[in-house]
């Protein structure tokens, strides 16, 4: 049987960047490292709304990314 254990977490912001030459729309990506492994959606979407308020691009997407050590 394999076991887990927490390795780390980030979230990623992804900002609207503008359009290109094409007129598609260009991503600007944040990432912000140290997130604890209990952190809910709900705190998560606040703080991300709390940076992004900081700066002038609108939030387009935001992800919570986990890292995990699987052990055999």
């Amino acid at each position: 049987m394999a076991a887990s254990e927490f390795k780390n977490a980030n979230i990623r912001c992804t900002f609207d960047n503008g359009l290109d030459d094409k007129g598609k729309t260009k991503k600007k990506v944040k990432a912000y490292h140290n997130v604890r492994e209990t952190a809910a959606a709900d705190g998560i979407y606040a703080v991300a709304i709390v940076l992004s308020d900081f700066g002038t691009k609108e939030l387009l997407f935001l992800e919570k990314q986990s890292g995990l050590n699987i052990y055999a």
